[in-house]
């Protein structure tokens, strides 16, 4: 709020980390460690507006000391640090900078370019050719699970409708999801085995065995709720993986082998074109 800036800034007056300032100087900055000034400004910006005024004293003092240590810490660097060292440091500096915007620019030139998208038929050709170099690590399922409270009053039209889940059911879902104490109705969707039945406790390795190989709709209660289960598939770990499971890795590798021959390609022009030009030359 307005009141909290303004008892921030009658403090950040007060503060003085110089024993230098003059009248002209201290409208301007909070602390000073050679011909380096830390603003008011600066200051106020990092400083949360929503805090009491003794938290922003606290914090105002930990920022000014830290800015004070590190500008202090540079200037004893700049002093002890050899020419050599310090030229060094430069061509990091520059080097680390080029990459980031050779990085960025290569981004921006490879995003939505012709050469770069993705089509359906590729993603299919490519698992087609290397299905049987993705082998599962885990077993997976695809299926649907509900817990709700044991002593609801409408809990056989629900086992009926979970059961059949056709497309009035998912509605009839969708308008009580609110009584749900949790659910996941995802079940055209590939799930890590283990990640799905750790929502549901209560039930045994035995039991879990038993219902993914038959496929089975399940039920489980205990002492604070019921538990609904229906797996539609499993996939045993080492079985080639299904391309719906792993379609996101393929489309991934897709877009890095076309990104990489697109910017091959761009910097290949790049170079032909200075050559023809006479902007660039190699001697030999």
């Amino acid at each position: 709020t307005t009141h909290d800036k303004l008892k921030k800034f009658f403090f950040l007056l007060l503060i003085c980390f110089s024993c230098e300032l003059n009248e002209s100087s201290d409208k301007n900055y909070v602390a000073r460690v050679g011909d380096n000034y830390l603003n008011h400004s600066d200051l106020n910006n990092l400083i949360p507006s929503k805090i009491s005024f003794t938290d922003s004293t606290s914090l105002a003092n930990k920022i000014i000391l830290e800015w004070a240590t590190s500008e202090l810490l540079i200037q004893s660097a700049q002093i002890n640090l050899s020419e050599n060292e310090k030229i060094l440091i430069d061509k990091k500096s520059k080097k680390y900078r080029d990459n980031l915007i050779l990085s960025e620019y290569k981004n921006k030139i490879s995003k939505n370019n012709r050469d770069t998208i993705i089509f359906e038929y590729e993603i299919q050709d490519f698992f087609d050719k290397n299905s049987k170099n993705f082998k599962l690590y885990n077993e997976i399922v695809k299926g649907r699970y509900l817990k709700l409270n044991n002593s609801n009053f409408n809990i056989n039209e629900i086992k009926r409708r979970f059961s059949r889940f056709n497309t009035i059911d998912k509605a009839f879902f969708d308008s009580i999801s609110i009584q749900l104490l949790n659910y996941s109705f995802n079940d055209s969707t590939w799930v890590d085995k283990s990640l799905f039945f750790n929502k549901i406790p209560s039930l045994n390795d035995d039991e879990i065995r038993r219902i993914i190989k038959n496929n089975l709709f399940y039920m489980k209660e205990d002492s604070l709720a019921l538990y609904l289960i229906k797996i539609n598939k499993y996939k045993k770990a080492n079985e080639y993986a299904p391309l719906d499971y792993i379609y996101g890795r393929i489309r991934e590798l897709i877009a890095n082998r076309k990104r990489i021959n697109y910017l091959k390609k761009i910097e290949k022009e790049l170079i032909d074109d200075a050559i023809t030009k006479n902007i660039y030359e190699k001697i030999d």
